[in-house]
């Protein structure tokens, strides 16, 4: 036998290297992917903490008792362990008792004018003048119908309910009038 009919069947050096040099650009693309994904991820998740931190302080405006003043405010809340940072921008719309409310929030280690979310609202005056409700929300309120325990509704002291779906002077109706 001669050397020539010894060959050994393998791959050579240099197609091993570029067969490693493709498998390398193809994990750096899918590595790019997964750091790509988680980055969108934590920066949808720091969106909503924002929105959320913004529709927390505008609710807090529109609680007052007052009308909020034209005037511009900021400050710092803690939320999901970080620091934001919240500025509230009051402004005077063209109705005279109603106010814009402008709010938005960032992360306090981002640069100054860097927000992540803005919400905007209205306040007016007829709103914020409304008494609150005497209503008992505990399910405490009483029996219902006209509040004499009678269970009827129309007043009249006989325990029955007023009659539905009667026309104004038809038999049985207790109101009197013409028909329409």
């Amino acid at each position: 036998m001669t050397r020539a009919d010894h060959r050994q069947a393998g791959f050579t050096l240099i197609e091993v290297v570029v067969a490693v040099a493709i498998v390398a650009l193809g994990m750096m693309a899918v590595f790019r992917v997964v750091h790509d994904t988680i980055n969108n991820t934590a920066h949808l998740r720091d969106r909503s903490f924002a929105t959320w931190i913004a529709d927390n302080q505008l609710a807090e405006v529109r609680l007052g008792t007052e009308l909020p003043s034209v005037d511009e405010t900021e400050g710092e809340v803690e939320f999901a362990n970080q620091s934001w940072r919240w500025q509230v921008t009051v402004s005077q719309t063209p109705v005279s008792d109603l106010r814009r409310i402008d709010v938005r929030v960032g992360r306090a280690t981002d640069e100054e004018g860097a927000f992540l979310a803005e919400v905007s609202g209205f306040a007016g005056a007829v709103v914020m003048d409304t008494p609150p409700s005497g209503t008992l929300w505990t399910g405490s309120e009483g029996p219902p119908g006209d509040g004499n325990g009678d269970g009827d509704e129309d007043g009249d002291g006989d325990g029955q309910a007023p009659p539905r779906n009667q026309r104004p002077g038809t038999p049985g109706n207790q109101t009197g009038g013409e028909p329409p």
